[in-house]
C-alpha cells in the first residue's frame, strides 16, 4: 500500500468550503472508482492557515495512484487551488487499519513530523506500538497512522497522525497533571516507560500541528 498526501492552499479563505464541497462530491468518488480510498481530509486549525486543505489516499500500488491523477482536474477545481504539493508515503507500523471504524474517527488531527536515525525505526515503532500508543488510546486518542516518505533519507523523516476529540484534548494528553485517574496504572506506568525509551533513541528534530477534519463521503 501506498498513502498520497496531498497539501492544498485554496485561492481564499472563504473558497475553502466550495473546495471542500467539490472534493467530496467529484475528487474522491473518481478516487474510488480509480481504485483508491479516500481517508482524510483535514484544513488548517493551529499551525496551518484556515485555507490550507491536507487530504490522505490511500492506493493499493503506484499504477492505481497514477491512474487516479487523471481526476485531480474535475472541472472547478483549478480556479479554486492556488498552490499544491503532494508526495507519497508508507506506513511503517500496524497503522492505519486495514478498515477504520467509524468509531475511531475524531474531530481533530494532530500531524506531528520527526526525524530519526535510519536504524533507530524498528526500536521507535516498537516502544510506540507497545507502550505509547496503548497509553494515548486509553485516554481516548485514536492513533491514525505512522508514515515515512517512500525514499530513504537521514534523518529519516516520520509522519504521526493521531485523532483527538478537540484541541483541549490533545493539550490534555500531554499529561502534564500526571496520570489520569481512569488510566490504569501498569499501562501508565508501560507507556511513560516506552515513552521514555523511545525519546532516547534521538529524535533529531520535531514539530507538531492541529487540523480539523471533516468528512470523506
Amino acid at each position: 500500500m501506498i498513502y498520497e498526501e496531498r497539501y492544498t492552499m485554496t485561492t481564499l479563505q472563504s473558497g475553502t468550503r466550495d473546495y471542500l464541497k467539490l472534493t467530496r462530491e467529484r475528487v474522491f468518488p473518481a478516487v474510488r472508482t480509480a481504485g483508491g480510498e479516500p481517508m482524510l481530509l483535514l484544513t488548517g486549525m493551529i499551525g496551518d492557515c484556515g485555507n490550507a486543505a491536507l487530504q490522505v489516499c490511500r492506493y493499493p500500488d503506484t499504477a492505481t495512484w497514477q491512474a487516479a491523477q487523471r481526476h485531480m482536474t474535475v472541472p472547478g477545481r483549478e480556479a479554486l487551488v492556488d498552490t499544491e504539493e503532494v508526495r507519497l508515503l508508507r506506513s511503517v507500523a500496524s497503522r492505519p487499519k486495514v478498515i477504520i471504524p467509524p468509531e475511531d474517527r475524531r474531530p481533530v488531527y494532530s500531524y506531528r513530523k520527526l526525524f530519526i536515525n535510519p536504524t533507530d525505526l524498528p526500536a521507535f515503532v516498537e516502544d510506540s506500538e507497545k507502550g505509547v500508543w496503548p497509553l494515548y488510546e486509553a485516554a481516548d486518542c485514536r492513533v491514525f497512522g505512522l508514515f515515512t516518505t517512500l525514499s530513504g533519507t537521514n534523518p529519516l523523516e516520520l509522519v504521526l497522525m493521531t485523532g483527538y476529540k478537540g484541541a483541549w484534548h490533545w493539550e490534555e494528553t500531554r499529561f502534564a497533571g500526571g496520570k489520569p485517574a481512569d488510566v490504569d496504572p501498569k499501562l501508565w506506568e508501560q507507556g511513560r516507560g516506552l515513552g521514555a525509551s523511545r525519546n532516547q533513541l534521538g529524535v533529531r528534530g520535531s514539530w507538531v500541528r492541529l487540523w480539523r477534519a471533516h468528512d470523506v463521503n
